[in-house]
Parts: C-alpha cells; structure tokens; sequence
C-alpha cells in the first residue's frame, strides 16, 4: 500500500556542491545551511543532520543520538522514506563521497574519515561495493 503523504530520497534531501543551495519552492525565503534540505519533519531532520554530520555507524550509534531504540529508528525511517535504514545510508553516504572526490584538494583519507569510516580500506570497500568502481577524483 503506497504511502499518502510524500516519503523523501536521499537525493532529495543532500545538497551537493554543483546543486543550488537553494529551498524548494513553499520555503523559498529560506536558505539551508546544513548541507541537506529540512523536510519539517523534526524525526527526519534530526537524523539526517546525524548522518551528515557523524557519517557511516550503526543503528544503534544512530538510535542513541536521537534518543530512541534502534527499532524505533528502522520503522520510523522506513515510513518517512520507504526505505530500509541500510539502503537510506548507503544512498546518502554515496551522495556524499561522490560529492568529495569532485574536489581534488580532499585525499582519500580525509574523506573516508569525514564519511565516518574507521580507515581508508573500510571506505574503499563500501565504495566498490556500491559502485563497482574505485574510488578516486573525477
């Protein structure tokens, strides 16, 4: 059963470097600064905010931060956006390395520390896995 009010993307939702920093148009007056568009849905924001700001962890790491269980978290992101808590931050932790490796002054390093990955080769790993490629600038 389709869902009857709007379930968010992470496409959606990421303000990348090359997309206008720019609200959609109800909110027109309001500029984000985050790094990701508010959606008015305090839920969602708040762990959006997380996962940019904290990258790649657990649902656990996550549920604590919003100060819910780890079901809690999984069920409520699946009705907000119709996706698994996995495939929502995988989507946008590839938004935003995808993002990263345009800018050539970021080593792969920095950017794999900045996605919340413990080192390089954890980082190489998700990225070949997602995206059949390796990681590097473009």
């Amino acid at each position: 059963m389709p869902a009857i009010f709007h379930q968010y993307t992470p496409a959606e939702l990421y303000i990348g470097i090359d997309q206008p920093a720019i609200a959609p148009a109800e909110n027109a007056s309001e500029t984000p600064s985050t790094g990701f568009r508010a959606t008015g849905c305090a839920f969602l924001d708040a762990f959006v905010e997380n996962l940019h700001h904290h990258g790649v962890h657990t649902t656990r790491y996550h549920a604590v931060l919003l100060g819910i269980t780890p079901t809690e978290l999984c069920f409520t992101l699946i009705t907000l956006t119709g996706m698994t808590f996995t495939d929502f931050t995988t989507s946008y932790i590839l938004l935003m390395a995808k993002d990263l490796l345009k800018d050539k002054k970021n080593d792969l390093k920095h950017i794999s520390q900045c996605l919340g990955f413990g080192s390089y080769s954890g980082f190489y790993r998700f990225y070949m896995r997602n995206v059949k490629q390796i990681p590097s600038w473009r």
